[in-house]
């Protein structure tokens, strides 16, 4: 028969080994779904609708995605969209107030990107009444990407990955609408 220090022993590690492997880095990136998978629209949910200037395409989406996870955006190129909606995370953040570019810290939590397509609105506040438009606040926002979308139209007209894929998915070089 074990001993009541035995059992507690072995609970101990289990429980060390479970911590340990909880606390891990897990830095890779897990890939977001596949586009055809994006254009299913789940049972019970209406169907998705898309502003006539910026209808859906996989050019478009291949763009986004693009976008989302180069770090391009940021003042100093160090952060990217996926570094707080971290697609292991359901596109969100663990902590409480997500860090910005120089390490700045932010003011909120970054929330999840799940379904964001069928929000009315944007930001916690509200003010945001489109998601093109919500693009826009952490790029300004001097803690998050403290940057501006005329610079980075001007980045991004300066490579040739990205003037390619804006020619194809929007038939004309980057700028600040594309």
């Amino acid at each position: 028969m074990k001993t009541p220090s035995t059992i507690i022993q072995w609970l101990s590690m289990v429980c060390l080994l479970f911590v340990l492997t909880a606390c891990q880095d897990k830095e890779e990136d897990m890939e977001p779904l596949y586009f055809p998978a994006l254009m299913e629209v789940p049972a019970g949910f209406p169907d998705v609708v898309h502003p006539e200037e910026n209808t859906f395409s996989e050019l478009r989406w291949a763009l986004g995605k693009k976008l989302f996870f180069d770090p391009i955006l940021s003042l100093d190129s160090t952060i990217s969209c996926a570094s707080c909606h971290k697609p292991a995370l359901a596109f969100s953040d663990d902590v409480p107030l997500s860090p910005g570019v120089e390490n700045r810290q932010g003011i909120r939590n970054a929330p999840s990107l799940a379904n964001v397509a069928y929000h009315p609105y944007y930001t916690r506040e509200g003010g945001v009444p489109t998601l093109e438009m919500q693009v826009l606040v952490p790029i300004q926002e001097h803690n998050e990407f403290g940057f501006n979308i005329v610079l980075i139209a001007e980045r991004l007209a300066h490579d040739s990955t990205y003037v390619q894929m804006a020619q194809a998915a929007y038939g004309r070089p980057p700028d600040a609408f594309v």
